[in-house]
């Protein structure tokens, strides 16, 4: 689980098999990526156990219940495209380009103010749990705090300046 609480966005760029509890863990990120050879399996069944390391929470709420249960039923192995087109990843890249895609990721999302990313962070995992108007109710307090920090202020000067923020 302290993968799942990390402030920060987690990024998984998975090359190869995802299997059990490597699959749970993938999922647990925040943004994922798969190489063409990516595989992905919840196999637990396959043991006589069930997914106990998150799997059962947080693969119904990426890829739906019916395809979460026939993963999670069968315990077969889904390869990197029925990943992409089901929702696992966000991208499937060829293995050559893997590293290099994950670390763009990471350089687009560390140029932004750290305080909203981390705030947009925490609001996208309450998302799960709130109805929408206490999200829009917390959404309206992050956002008037966020507007009293020095990442704002250098944001919107870095903007009218047409230049990249320093954070």
């Amino acid at each position: 689980m302290s993968l799942w609480n990390i402030e920060i966005p987690v990024i998984a760029a998975v090359n190869g098999a995802a299997v059990g509890a490597g699959c749970d863990l993938a999922m647990m990120c925040d943004i994922r990526i798969a190489s063409d050879k990516a595989r992905f399996a919840e196999s637990f069944v396959k043991l006589g156990i069930i997914p106990g390391d998150g799997g059962a929470w947080f693969l119904p709420r990426i890829i739906g219940i019916a395809k979460a249960s026939q993963m999670a039923l069968t315990g077969d192995m889904v390869d990197a495209q029925t990943a992409l087109s089901w929702g696992m990843v966000s991208e499937c890249i060829e293995t050559s380009n893997m590293l290099e895609r994950a670390l763009s990721i990471a350089h687009s999302i560390a140029s932004n103010p750290p305080l909203a990313v981390r705030a947009t962070k925490k609001l996208l995992r309450q998302s799960e749990r709130l109805k929408v108007p206490e999200m829009l109710d917390q959404c309206a307090k992050v956002q008037a705090g966020l507007h009293q920090t020095e990442d704002h202020l250098e944001a919107v000067k870095a903007l009218l300046e047409k230049r990249a923020g320093q954070y």
